[in-house]
């Protein structure tokens, strides 16, 4: 159970940091020191540690095998104490494949789960004599007792009395025994046995086999634990985003992602501690139930960060979402047993799951599309996400839940919370840009205002051919608004057609040119005198398209807008000094 003192260790360290931050929220200079220790290195270095978790896990185990113990096992599935003495006779049992499941004999109970007996008759040889040697069984679903020559020399979990679904849930522990030497009967027959009890998960992953402590046990060791430690992993960094979303919301509470990305991290945690042991028993059949309740919900809560984030406003994707996740979650809850929980609320889930991740993903591409260089870094997240939805839901159709990572589900969205919180933070620093953007803008405005005070004082009414001059005016002054030439001609009483003809005979230019001509004058202008992004620049004059906008600026300057701000800062650079 160390692995739950270390969650208990990290989860009193977090307690002690949100005592401090909410003993008094006057305590700002504080608040504002964790904000800006959640920065954006910190963010993709805590990435690059879950990438590695996530690599680690894919190696195999290390170190040689004293003896294989793969392969053919007999399999009884009747529950039956004698069944794990040398002298039992096995010989009309029948046979399975290990590594491999049981599956079919869950299948038999409503509550899908079994306990059965696994035995299996190895030599261990003479020229072993004298080493510490262990029992590796990779990984059991969900818990066991390991006998050696009728001997128990250990077990994980608990198995409980037939008709009850309380138990130990030890399916993510390794199983490591130690085999006392006075038990082996070195160059004769050892018989192992194995008593497993099944809870729809069912079945032995990784290398079986009798390994020397002093050559392989370590290899083996870290294997098998490797679970474990993205677990964990995955609680410690879901709790820290958790306090710093927490406080973020708590002095922004207009920001309503805060709020749901807070809420996403909570589940996310109550989901990864469902595949933990914990220190008491829990009723299999709730576990499995908030197992799936918060899968549904935090695909749900996803979405509609999604939509939150990239503004798209859709009330009929947030109807249908609801509608399909209120009657799911009743199913969920209310399912009698494990069978329909599995087979009618879990395929369910699997639909609706896949239903948000793909309109989440189809949102993303739709934004990416419409501005490219502002959100491609989300491909990282847009691209795996998706593809790991079907390889789960291939698991769960295929009924293969002893190979099914219940681990990775939950890193989902991890992922990508990580680059969502780089989007924000990185929207949030624009805000200081932003300001010196406003102060350009209003010094402009100040101008344009003292020109139109000029302008009132004189009383000479224009000629009908010299109201264009009114038309260009306006557009000096407004430059930065959608550009409609019919709206346009009918603000100033003329033809559409004979604007335009007017208009290019005073101007030397159609109306569009002259706006465009007139956004890149105002954005040569901001990039000097200010530090604002360039796609923050080009929406506040009018552009609604980053790409077009850069088709302009280097249209008209032969530059693009970074090359023009570097030669112009050089240049000022050089008068100043």
């Amino acid at each position: 159970m160390y692995h739950y003192c270390i969650v208990i260790a990290i989860s009193s360290h977090v307690i002690h940091v949100c005592t401090i931050v909410f003993h008094g929220q006057e305590n700002f200079q504080f608040i504002n020191s964790v904000r800006q220790m959640i920065e954006k290195k910190i963010i993709l270095r805590l990435s690059y540690i879950l990438l590695a978790f996530l690599l680690f896990s894919c190696g195999g185990t290390g170190g040689q095998a004293v003896v294989d113990i793969s392969g053919e096992w007999k399999l009884l599935s009747e529950d039956n104490a004698a069944q794990a003495v040398i002298a039992y006779n096995d010989e009309g049992a029948g046979t399975i494949a290990l590594p491999g499941s049981w599956e079919h004999l869950i299948r038999k109970s409503p509550n899908l789960d079994a306990t059965v007996w696994l035995r299996k008759k190895i030599l261990i040889d003479d020229r072993h004599r004298g080493k510490t040697l262990y029992l590796s069984l990779g990984r059991i679903a969900v818990a066991d007792e390991t006998y050696f020559n009728g001997v128990k020399i250990g077990c994980r979990g608990t198995i409980p009395p037939r008709g009850s679904l309380n138990y130990h849930f030890s399916w993510q522990s390794p199983r490591l025994y130690f085999i006392p030497e006075n038990l082996i009967h070195y160059g004769g027959d050892n018989y192992i046995a194995i008593r497993v009890y099944s809870h729809i998960l069912s079945g032995i992953t990784g290398r079986l086999a009798v390994i020397d402590y002093d050559r392989s046990y370590a290899g083996y060791h870290y294997a098998g634990y490797v679970p474990l430690i993205i677990n964990i992993s995955s609680i410690a960094l879901n709790m820290f985003f958790f306090l710093g979303l927490i406080i973020l919301f708590t002095t922004r509470r207009k920001k309503r992602e805060y709020l749901y990305f807070s809420v996403l991290v909570l589940l996310t945690i109550v989901g990864n501690f469902t595949t933990l042991d914990l220190p008491f028993p829990l009723n299999g059949l709730l576990r499995f139930k908030i197992f799936l309740l918060t899968l549904v919900t935090v695909n749900f809560m996803a979405l509609h960060t999604v939509k939150l984030i990239f503004s798209k406003n859709s009330p009929s994707i947030s109807w249908i979402s609801v509608i399909l996740a209120i009657p799911l979650s009743l199913l969920i809850i209310l399912s009698p047993d494990s069978g329909t929980l599995v087979f009618r609320a879990g395929l369910v889930s699997l639909g609706f799951v896949n239903f948000c991740i793909i309109t989440s993903a189809a949102i993303f591409f739709i934004t990416l599309r419409n501005d490219p260089r502002r959100y491609w870094y989300f491909l990282f997240v847009a691209i795996p996400v998706p593809l790991s939805v079907i390889r789960n839901t291939w698991y769960l159709m295929s009924f293969n839940f002893s190979q099914f990572p219940m681990i990775i589900f939950f890193h989902v969205p991890l992922v990508c919370l990580i680059f969502t919180l780089y989007y924000i933070y990185d929207f949030e620093r624009t805000r200081g840009e932003m300001n010196s953007l406003y102060t350009a803008l209003m010094k402009k405005s100040k101008n344009y205002e003292r020109l139109l005070k000029s302008l009132q004082k004189t009383n000479t009414r224009p000629e009908p051919r010299d109201i264009i001059h009114e038309v260009i005016d306006y557009l000096d002054n407004n430059y930065g608004e959608r550009y409609d030439r019919k709206e346009l001609s009918r603000k100033f009483s003329l033809n559409e057609d004979y604007m335009g003809q007017i208009f290019k005979k005073v101007t030397g230019m159609s109306v569009s040119n002259y706006i465009n001509v007139r956004r890149i004058d105002a954005a040569k202008e901001l990039l000097i005198e200010t530090d604002a992004k360039i796609i923050d620049i080009a929406y506040h004059i009018g552009f609604d398209n980053l790409t077009h906008f850069h088709r302009q600026f280097k249209k008209q300057t032969n530059l693009t807008p970074n090359e023009y701000r570097t030669l112009m800062t050089k240049d000022m650079g050089k008068t100043t000094f």
